[in-house]
């Protein structure tokens, strides 16, 4: 009955709240890009704008700080440093405020993966003598080893619902993507290519996996099912290409480039169209993680 009446009032020129919001996408524009740059001498996490405007510097630290992670609900961003004079995990407020370390072993540890419960944060960690993927809570308890393989195990980003693991393991001779239940088990070799395959990020709806390949003789992003079939070239350039991040929508890809004689932040469309410079500064910059929806879109969102 309710979609009679939305067909009726469509007629008639009008439409209620609910039908209107409904329609309607949430504009991008709300949300932000983290990233690191070494601007002021040193790695430091910023955001920005999706458009490149407003570039705010968070971390503020004489030490090394890099690869941003968010949050789920937007409130908090975890991030690799140096400040310890050894690679550590830290979380801060997501405007830099309240920055704790989380993980406090002497051994480095870096690349941090918030799950999208908000419960854990995936990352890897070189205490065992060789780089493993470990799960921790998101207060730095209860550290269990995931990958638990003599090779190397890195750089791990959670499936949307919770339930697998990305990463990158070099098991096979070289490096690959793989993907294993949040528990460890069932490790899986998606992109099976002689090439080095690095840095999965998995699309918002959970059916793609993006990646940076070097396949082509570069470096380049790539993208393909769930299940490692259709690997596709999205950003096809000449100049190296790292580092996909997608936006919560999964419209949008943001992805680091070389193109321009330094490294800077990109963005494109998923499937590589319009491919835009969004940093342009003449240090390198890197590592983006495209932000949540802010916590009253979301909301909204789930009721959609």
């Amino acid at each position: 009955m309710r979609t009679w009446h939305v067909i009726l009032l469509v007629v008639l020129g009008t439409l209620p709240a609910w039908a209107e919001e409904k329609s309607a996408p949430p504009d991008l524009s709300s949300t932000l890009i983290a990233f690191t740059i070494d601007r002021d001498g040193n790695g430091e996490v910023y955001t920005m704008n999706t458009d490149g405007t407003n570039q705010v510097n968070l971390t503020n630290h004489w030490q090394v700080d890099g690869h941003p992670s968010w949050s789920p609900d937007r409130s908090k961003i975890a991030f690799q440093t140096q400040r310890d004079y050894n690679a550590e995990i830290y979380v801060m407020n997501s405007d830099g405020t309240n920055p704790v370390n989380l993980t406090n072993n002497p051994e480095d540890d870096w690349w941090p993966s918030w799950s999208p419960d908000g419960s854990k944060i995936a990352f890897h960690s070189y205490r065992d003598r060789d780089n493993e993927v470990y799960v921790m809570n998101s207060d730095g308890t209860n550290r269990v080893d995931l990958s638990n393989n003599p090779s190397r195990d890195e750089e791990p980003c959670w499936s949307p619902d919770g339930r697998k693991i990305a990463f990158l393991a070099s098991r096979d001779g070289n490096n690959e993507i793989y993907t294993m239940n949040s528990d460890g088990t069932n490790q899986v070799n998606l992109s099976n290519n002689l090439a080095r395959d690095e840095e999965p990020s998995w699309s918002p709806d959970g059916h793609k996996i993006a990646f940076s390949s070097q396949r082509d003789y570069k470096w380049e992003i790539y993208v393909m099912n769930t299940d490692g079939t259709n690997q596709i070239n999205l950003s096809n350039n000449e100049a190296d290409d790292w580092a996909p991040s997608w936006s919560p929508d999964g419209s949008k890809i943001a992805f680091v480039s070389r193109r321009d004689g330094n490294w800077e932040i990109y963005a494109m469309n998923s499937d590589g169209t319009n491919q835009t410079r969004l940093s342009n500064n003449p240090p390198d910059d890197s590592d983006p993680s495209w932000s949540p929806w802010p916590p009253e879109i979301a909301e909204k969102l789930k009721h959609q």
